[in-house]
């Protein structure tokens, strides 16, 4: 879906760029236009008298919305254009499933878009003035502009060196923006300033009913979800599967697809590196629920390979090293026929399941001391106590870590936390940023949320940037790619808004991480899953860049060339330091930083070489 709003008449030239950019024929009739100052290109339309609409949905209560309308449907824009007619934009609020939507109401004279509750199917816009233009991506922006967006957001450069992707609404560019989950854009037709507006939220009540309560309702809805979901892939007939790392969540999935089905194809990911690969718990969960069950080891080679595919999937820098493991994954699910597959992701960040909330309740501990007490006695008898003592050190490590406020603390070991701004970034880039404080969307959103514990308010950080900034982006973008669509029935709002009630206690118990859900789905699981660390899709670039001759060498031939385009952004001597600190010390920490300078430099490259 790609759309033109102009204050001047749109020419053909333009609408046949967007036929060509989204993959049609440019005598194709695929797009709508209204009295010449909306223009709007996608696969499911329908033009109606008092309303036209453009959409890109996957709903999966199809059957419930249809059964509220009268007329007989011709696709999934006609339904959503006679649910706006009758109810108006709350009509948004009974969709399920996820889905990008533009509504042109000619009546009105209003131009409204809309993205899902966690931004599964994402829009970016553009606005200058004279036109704004809309799309799923960048480069379809660009497209339709036959001209660069130029001018680099610095402070989104600060956010993806800190977090390895960049925060809604900003993009690395300052003219693009992505609209939020659970918002839509109104423009009107008389002015061409887009208005933005909030239509759905996660918000935590924290219901009262007692552990029972929820060891019953838990694996139900978790079904129900998956079930939803699972009955409209087959309805529009798709061969199904799911990706299994042998964690929780996939194999939560993997379990439920099996029970409702009495069939599943698995398909995992490993690593010929010690404390990388789970392949032992993927084909645990394998041999428990009896998948069909398929993996793929990969090699640093594959690495290199991908990183050209990972820049024609993203438009702007990406730091997410699993999307290397995603797509390879997603390509062995193609090669064995499967066209959609099913994901776990969600299920850390509503059931709590990040060893960072642990860290979080054990310093939350400290501020249980009477302050009297913390102020007057502890901390100055320790702050005299000699370092070199161990002990010694790391209370006085947790005391420092303690006093931080969140949501500041859960960002602490973040590369400009770490560091610090001035660290980093060259004198010229830190004129550009003005002081800019990296954590302030963080804090932004911790406090504007209805929750009332600390706990809550971290997940809902973690739904907001993880899940739609982060993880949504990297297994989307990377299986499409692939030739795979990806369901995410853990982020069914259902789902979502149930785990919201269930009170922080019984979510992160202490130090058991996801206490009410393992005790919940004991039985289903395999035990050795159920007791198992967290771990993932990750990818030991880390250890890689010194252990492996092919990418050491080349991420050094890429970083440490006098002709790297990025040194600008960095404090001289930054990038070597880098180096230096990672063969010192083999951390990961260092190894990610390095990753995160060698996407930014290679996305540079091919950046400026479009410019020119």
């Amino acid at each position: 879906m790609l759309g033109i709003v102009s204050n001047q008449m749109i020419d053909k030239s333009s609408i046949r760029t967007m036929l060509l950019s989204l993959g049609f024929k440019e005598d194709v009739n695929n797009f709508i236009s209204y009295n010449s100052w909306v223009v709007v290109c996608g696969l499911e339309m329908f033009e109606g008298k008092a309303v036209s609409v453009v959409s890109d949905s996957d709903l999966y209560n199809l059957r419930e919305l249809s059964s509220l309308v009268d007329d007989k449907l011709q696709n999934n824009a006609h339904l959503i254009g006679l649910l706006y007619l009758k109810y108006g934009l709350l009509f948004f609020e009974k969709l399920r499933g996820p889905f990008s939507i533009c509504i042109i109401d000619k009546k009105k004279q209003k131009f409204f878009i809309v993205t899902d509750r966690f931004g599964i199917k994402p829009i970016v816009y553009y606005l200058n003035e004279n036109l704004f233009i809309f799309g799923p991506r960048i480069k379809a922006i660009q497209s339709v502009l036959q001209s660069e967006i130029d001018e680099i957001d610095y402070e989104a450069v600060v956010d993806y060196i800190n977090l390895s992707a960049i925060p809604t609404p900003k993009t690395i560019f300052k003219k693009v923006k992505k609209l939020p989950p659970g918002h839509f854009l109104v423009i009107n037709a008389d002015e061409l300033f887009p208005h933005i507006h909030k239509y759905y939220d996660i918000e935590y009540s924290e219901e009262k009913s007692g552990e029972e309560y929820f060891l019953s309702k838990l694996p139900l809805s978790i079904e129900e979800s998956v079930r939803a979901v699972l009955e409209y892939e087959f309805s529009r007939g798709s061969s199904v599967g799911a990706f299994l790392s042998g964690g929780t969540d996939s194999s939560t999935v993997t379990g439920m697809i099996k029970k409702l089905n009495g069939h599943v194809k698995t398909f995992s990911i490993g690593f010929d590196e010690p404390g990388y690969n789970e392949l032992k718990y993927a084909r645990i969960t394998s041999k428990y629920f009896s998948s069909e069950h398929y993996e793929y080891i990969v090699t640093p080679d594959d690495v290199l390979k991908a990183l050209d595919i990972i820049f024609d999937v993203y438009d702007e820098p990406f730091g997410n090293a699993s999307a290397v493991p995603t797509y390879f994954c997603a390509l062995l699910a193609k090669e064995h026929g499967i066209d959609t597959l099913f994901a776990g992701d969600g299920g850390d960040e509503i059931f709590g399941g990040n060893e960072r909330y642990v860290a979080n309740n054990i310093f939350s501990l400290y501020h249980k001391i009477p302050s009297i007490l913390r102020e007057r006695l502890l901390e100055p008898g320790i702050s005299k106590l000699p370092s070199p003592i161990p002990f010694v050190e790391k209370g006085k490590k947790y005391i420092r870590r303690a006093n931080i406020p969140q949501p500041d603390r859960f960002y602490s070991y973040n590369p400009v936390t770490v560091f610090g701004k001035e660290e980093i970034f060259s004198s010229e880039a830190l004129k550009h940023l003005n002081g800019y404080d990296p954590l302030v969307w963080a804090r932004n959103l911790y406090n504007d949320v209805k929750a009332v514990s600390d706990l809550n308010r971290l997940l809902y950080i973690d739904m907001k940037f993880t899940i739609t900034d982060n993880d949504i982006r990297k297994v989307t973008a990377m299986s499409e790619k692939a030739g795979v669509r990806v369901c995410y029935p853990l982020l069914d709002h259902n789902l979502v808004d149930f785990a919201a009630t269930i009170p922080a206690h019984l979510k992160v118990n202490g130090t058991k991480l996801r206490y009410i859900f393992k005790k919940a789905l004991h039985g289903f699981l395999p035990v050795e899953v159920i007791k198992k660390k967290k771990h993932g899709f990750g990818l030991p670039i880390g250890i890689w860049i010194t252990t492996k001759k092919n990418i050491s060498s080349f991420v050094r031939e890429i970083l440490l060339s006098p002709d790297c385009n990025i040194k600008p952004f960095f404090r001289e001597g930054f990038i070597k330091d880098i180096f230096k600190l990672h063969a010192a010390t083999n951390a990961t920490f260092y190894g990610d930083i390095i990753w995160f300078l060698l996407i930014f430099e290679l996305w540079n490259k091919k950046w400026k070489n479009n410019e020119h």
